[in-house]
């Protein structure tokens, strides 16, 4: 969540740092976050990297906070699917749908989560693992469902849900929206 209040130069804090995160979604996209510096974000932003800090404690802070809650929509969209009444095949198929979705009108932040977020230490990996946990335990709770039912195979769930997740995941690198085939 982005923090409130009065910055300089006349803007909102909040303002500038939805055009920070932005910015560095785009270069962290493009050439990485590791090669991306600071000063790289705040030339691109016309501002100095004193004036970064007034917004984030680090570039770390920065990652977090354009990463941390990516997951979110996946889990909290997974929960009420998990939980109704359809049949599990119907369960995992919204699962997985929502899950393509969230990556496809998200693409730039999901490869970045993908390609940095071991980077992401203390409390913050401690979050990201607590949520990513919580996601691959619905969709093992929803393919136990279907394995009860005769419907998914028996094999471990937890492999299976990451197995699954994993084949929706690699649309991030070989799905092109312009092309011929939609999402």
């Amino acid at each position: 969540m982005l923090r409130m209040g009065a910055g300089p130069n006349g803007g909102t804090k909040s303002l500038r740092e939805a055009q920070l995160i932005q910015q560095a979604r785009v270069l962290f996209s493009g050439g990485g976050y590791r090669e991306t510096s600071l000063q790289d974000i705040a030339d691109r932003l016309g501002i100095t990297r004193p004036l970064f800090y007034y917004y984030f404690d680090s570039k770390a802070d920065l990652l977090w906070r354009l990463i941390g809650h990516v997951g979110d929509t996946l889990r909290d969209g997974a929960r009420p699917i998990a939980a109704s009444d359809a049949t599990p095949v119907e369960k995992l198929r919204q699962i997985l749908e929502a899950h393509a979705a969230a990556l496809l009108e998200n693409r730039d932040t999901f490869r970045i989560y993908f390609a940095e977020r071991h980077l992401l230490e203390g409390k913050h990996n401690r979050a990201l693992k607590r949520g990513e946990d919580e996601y691959f335990g619905l969709i093992a709770q929803v393919i136990g469902e279907g394995q009860r039912a005769g419907v998914i195979r028996k094999e471990n769930r937890r492999v299976l849900a990451h197995i699954v997740t994993g084949q929706v995941n690699s649309l991030l690198l070989w799905f092109e929206p312009d092309r011929t085939m939609n999402a």
